[in-house]
């Protein structure tokens, strides 16, 4: 039985529906379509057998029960209200409210060329605003508890610690990624249904107030969990599958601002596999194309004369390639004029309109027959918030004018509501059109900008242009947690920052003159590259200065040893990343986990963003201040080295290189050297470890060492795969699952999937 009602009172209507046990979908809205269709969310409600939902219903009160959560609706002010089966209050939701607006767009005007950090951009001034329409403002409060922290929201360059007692506006540009959905460490989440701007503002702490821009009804989805993993679950039912990325994505991957020839790629790739250090991925950035055609999807013949060649080589050193791509284009190229003529861009005269499925189409086609067919691996989507009004001058304006300035420019092509949600339907094209030609090459799209729902096509987001400095390193540790809370598990940094001198631009405000030469950010670099090994793509990325393994001094030197040795700790990790991944796609978890929503119970615990999850084993403490030298190459006088970390309550922990045991619930005073990135495993976890290679498959016949960490009884899926295709989808893999029992030291196996892929394996148990 479906369970969907509707509460007509008399200015409004309430729209709610069951999606299973544990989540409930809330529509407030007018009289008309009270449960619009949705980009974001793919489920339908769900049909759950009789007597599994109870409904209760008074003159005043409006109650529906699951065995999992009560969701009770105030008839006269639409007040929601909800609460775990033991009458325990999680949050309420309180004065909906809908104020009805007309739409314009601008029509007409002059187009201006603009040369800017993100290339060559069109903008349209001048224009006429024509009516089109009418939407509704939206507004609600949520009620907070004082002892819950939340997380989500995107990935936003404050690096929020926790969300509680902050403005956060909702808007897509570089450097911020707008994700409408919030995770509590009270065990719920709730997931807005709104492609417009946005803002939250939880400065009272007691409260946030949502702010809608533009919408047809306040649709929202509250979902309840026993734990993390289960509201992650809850949301994957909501927004689909994520699938599988290669198995070479876990590698490491070399880029900069930028390679400008086809010898100049291969030159790099051949230097790494001549000094052993290892590498899977190259990265081609912008200005493939030939002269001023900005955004040309080609190869510029004389830099790049033989495409073929050129990917044949990378794939015979067992290296792969991503290339850049835009959305927006310039100059008389002939993908502008196919799309001009088709009538396929938007009103800048420069974009194509993603929002259109023949649009999405004819990109595919233009990137199919100039990149794809000559092997690339995958696709870098960048500037996919493609309208952009802040990112010149020398000030900066204050983030209210900001907001205002982009959206705006924004609104100028794309209707009010939908503004946020570019990067979606351009990551649906990419996805669709390769599914559509092969499935023997996974999709791997890396993208700046993204929305909930969007992972559902192989993409990857990034943090955007930051500069090279400690600040910056250190936000880039909270917004992953926080973006990773949201669902949407792939996200990276430019290892090293971006921006690594000062430009005169506003954003372009790194502390490093000499770059690569400066002994302060060869140590900030090294840091930063340690800290990337344990996000979902290790990235070296960045302007201004070369980011390859050499230029960072000679072996035997402080710097070039920590950063191979960085390498090989991501590549002896490869079989347990590559498994933390698949627990993506079959299990619906998420690779990285707050500490706040891993012990919410630990109020220690709660407070700290300087340390995460990987996985459910690994404890990930990055060091964020220098312990060696300044900038300018100033040696530090006094330099503390020693970090603080906190081991949670709960469990016991293991220092990954020593292997000392200690009990959680304290903090411990670690001294930390320059070639490793403190790490801790919690006992009862299960890693399995490889050799290092100078690819991830270079042997799979290689043997697993899966260490054990006695303490606890532990559980892992040890996964394989062909490594690439959609195989998998068929049940080509192999799921090793792993259980250890404490009490006797017993190991058990059990196989799922086929066994064309199973490892040979050695173990090893740690601690007893």
């Amino acid at each position: 039985m479906k369970h969907t009602y509707t509460l007509i009172t008399e200015n409004h209507t309430v729209g709610i529906a069951v999606y299973g046990k544990k989540i409930i979908r809330v529509t407030f809205g007018g009289k008309s379509d009270i449960m619009p269709e949705s980009m974001i969310v793919t489920a339908q409600p769900q049909e759950l057998p009789s007597g599994s939902v109870t409904v209760e219903e008074t003159l005043s009160q409006f109650c529906l029960c699951t065995e999992a959560m009560r969701l009770v609706v105030e008839k006269t002010t639409s007040d929601v209200r909800v609460f775990r089966p033991d009458g325990s209050l999680l949050t309420a939701l309180t004065g909906h409210m809908l104020t009805e607006y007309e739409k314009y767009r601008s029509v007409g005007g002059s187009t201006e060329l603009r040369h800017t950090v993100d290339g060559v951009r069109s903008t349209v001034k001048d224009g006429e605003q024509e009516f089109v329409g009418t939407a509704y403002h939206g507004k609600l409060t949520m009620r907070f508890s004082e002892e819950e922290e939340l997380y989500g929201l995107g990935s936003h360059e404050e690096g929020f610690p926790s969300l509680k007692g902050q403005f956060v506006p909702l808007y897509q540009e570089n450097m911020r990624i707008a994700l409408p959905y919030l995770v509590s460490t009270k065990g719920y989440a709730c997931l807005f249904d709104c492609t417009s701007m946005m803002t939250f503002d939880a400065t009272d702490r007691r409260y946030g107030r949502w702010y809608f821009d533009s919408l047809g009804a306040i649709d929202y989805y509250m979902i309840v969990g026993d734990d993390f993993d289960d509201i992650c679950r809850g949301y994957r039912t909501l927004t689909g599958t994520t699938p599988m990325l290669p198995k070479w994505a876990v590698g490491y991957i070399q880029s900069r601002e930028r390679y400008v020839s086809q010898a100049h790629l291969l030159e790099t790739a051949a230097e790494y596999r001549k000094i052993g250090v290892p590498l899977d991925c190259i990265v081609q950035d912008w200005c493939t194309w030939p002269g001023e055609l900005w955004g040309y999807k080609c190869f510029d013949p004389e830099r790049y004369p033989d495409p073929q060649t050129m990917t044949d080589t990378l794939h015979d050193m067992h290296v792969h390639m991503l290339l850049s791509v835009w959305p927006n284009m310039s100059g008389e190229s002939a993908d502008r004029i196919e799309f001009r003529n088709a009538g396929k861009l938007l009103g800048d005269g420069s974009t194509y309109n993603a929002f259109d499925e023949d649009a999405r189409s004819i990109y595919w086609r233009q990137v199919n027959d100039a990149f794809f067919r000559y092997g690339v691996d995958g696709w870098w989507c960048d500037s996919s918030e493609p309208f952009d009004a802040v990112w010149g001058g020398t000030e900066r304006a204050p983030l209210p004018q900001r907001m205002k300035l982009s959206t705006d420019e924004f609104k100028k092509y794309l209707d009010d509501g939908i503004i946020n949600a570019y990067s979606l339907v351009h990551s649906k094209g990419i996805y669709e059109g390769q599914r559509g030609v092969t499935d023997e090459k996974r999709v791997i799209n890396l993208t700046r900008s993204g929305y909930p729902g969007q992972h559902r096509y192989g993409t990857i987001v990034w943090s955007g242009d930051v500069s090279a400095t400690w600040e910056a390193l250190s936000k880039q540790v909270a917004i992953m947690q926080n973006y990773i809370a949201c669902g949407e598990a792939y996200w990276n940094c430019d290892a090293g920052g971006f921006f690594v001198k000062q430009w005169q631009q506003w954003f372009g405000d790194g502390d490093y003159e000499a770059g690569k030469d400066d002994l302060g950010y060869r140590e900030l670099y090294t840091r930063w590259l340690q800290f990337t090994g344990f996000t979902p793509f290790m990235r070296s990325h960045g302007t201004d200065t070369p980011r390859e393994v050499w230029q960072f001094g000679e072996r035997g030197t402080m710097f070039r040893d920590a950063i191979e040795e960085a390498l090989a700790l991501r590549y002896r990790l490869a079989p347990y990343f590559y498994s933390v991944h698949a627990a993506v796609t079959f299990d619906g978890t998420m690779p990285v986990t707050a500490l706040g929503l891993a012990f919410p119970h630990d109020r220690t615990a709660r407070k700290i963003s300087s340390q995460y999850l990987y996985g459910h084993e690994l404890m990930v403490c990055p060091v964020t201040h220098p312990m060696y030298y300044t900038k300018g190459s100033q040696e530090i006088a006094a330099p503390d080295r020693y970090l603080d970390v906190y081991l949670p309550a709960g469990c016991g922990w293991y220092d990954f290189y020593t292997e000392a045991y200690y009990e959680g619930g304290q903090f411990i005073r670690l001294p930390v050297t320059m070639e490793r990135i403190p790490l801790f495993v919690r006992a009862g976890s299960i890693i399995p470890t490889s050799p290092v290679m100078q690819y991830v498959d270079e042997d799979p016949d290689a043997i697993c060492e899966v260490r054990i960490y006695a303490g606890r009884d532990g559980l892992f899926m040890l996964y394989n795969d062909a490594g690439d295709g959609y195989g998998y989808e068929n049940g080509e893999y192999t799921a090793l699952e792993i259980r250890f029992r404490d009490s006797d030291g017993e190991i058990f196996e059990t196989v799922s999937g086929c066994d064309a892929y199973r490892r040979r394996i050695r173990y090893r148990i740690v601690g007893k």
